[in-house]
């Protein structure tokens, strides 16, 4: 977001919260693909923003742990992301 939105911040960022432990290996933060890298800033926020969740999403099915409550809260923060920042995240 800070390569595509001009005076942002990191503590605006919507986020939500997945087990990670610290100290430690393990996790569901660390097994997701953007965890340690750099993003792709050829793509658009809108893009980086549906991997997340399918990445986020597949872990927890993975884990035969998805949910309604799961599916609520990542529907949630793609609503806020949407609301939040209405200019970023216009469809294409």
């Amino acid at each position: 977001m800070k390569a595509k939105v001009k005076d942002y911040t990191t503590n605006q960022r919507i986020a939500i919260m997945m087990e990670h432990l610290s100290p430690g290996k393990g996790g569901r933060h660390r097994q997701t693909s953007s965890y340690g890298r750099s993003p792709d800033l050829t793509l658009s926020p809108r893009q980086i923003l549906a991997q997340e969740v399918w990445n986020i999403r597949s872990i927890y099915l993975n884990q035969k742990l998805y949910n309604s409550s799961i599916r609520k809260s990542l529907q949630t923060l793609i609503k806020l992301n949407q609301e939040t920042w209405q200019n970023v995240f216009i469809k294409e």
